[in-house]
C-alpha cells in the first residue's frame, strides 16, 4: 500500500512540472527549435546522428550549419564550421575530420574552442560521427583537393 502511494506521488510529481515547464515562456535569446528527436538516438551512442545531437548540435546547430545555440557565445568572431559547405569539407581527409574530433581543433590549426572529445568517444564513434558528417551533413567526400 505505502509502495502504491509513493508511486502515485512521484508519478502526479512528474506530470505537475511537466505541466508547469511546457506554460513557461521562453526567453526570447533562446531558440525554441533545439528539441532532439530520439530517432537520433535510435541507433546507440555508437550512432554518428545521436552522438552529433548530444554532443556536437549545441555549437553546430540541428542540420550543421554551425547556427547552433551556443554558436554566439565563442567569442568575438569566432563562429563554429558550417559542416554542411561541401567546397571546404571535400579538401578534408576523413582522418584529418577525426582528428579534429578526437583531438579538437587546435591539434590541426584550427580554433582551440573546437574541444577534443577522444576522452568521451571511442575511435569507433568517431569515425560514425566522421561518416554521420559526411553522408548527412555535407553530403560529400574527401576529393583530393
Amino acid at each position: 500500500m505505502n509502495k502504491t502511494l509513493l508511486v502515485v506521488a512521484l508519478l502526479s510529481g512528474i506530470a505537475v512540472a511537466g505541466q508547469a515547464s511546457a506554460t513557461d515562456p521562453v526567453p526570447p535569446d533562446v531558440k525554441s527549435d533545439y528539441s532532439i528527436s530520439q530517432d537520433a538516438f535510435a541507433e546507440g551512442m555508437d550512432s554518428g546522428s545521436g552522438n552529433f545531437m548530444q554532443n556536437c548540435m549545441p555549437c553546430h546547430g540541428m542540420e550543421g550549419k554551425g547556427d547552433g545555440p551556443l554558436s554566439e557565445d565563442l567569442g568575438e568572431g569566432i563562429r563554429p564550421r558550417n559542416l554542411t559547405d561541401a567546397a571546404i569539407l571535400s579538401t578534408r581527409t576523413d582522418e584529418f575530420l577525426f582528428k579534429v574530433i578526437k583531438n579538437g581543433g587546435k591539434s590541426v590549426g584550427l580554433n582551440e574552442n573546437m574541444p577534443d572529445w577522444g576522452y568521451a568517444f571511442d575511435d569507433a564513434a568517431i569515425k560514425n560521427l566522421v561518416k554521420y558528417i559526411r553522408t548527412e551533413l555535407c553530403k560529400c567526400k574527401y576529393n583530393g583537393g
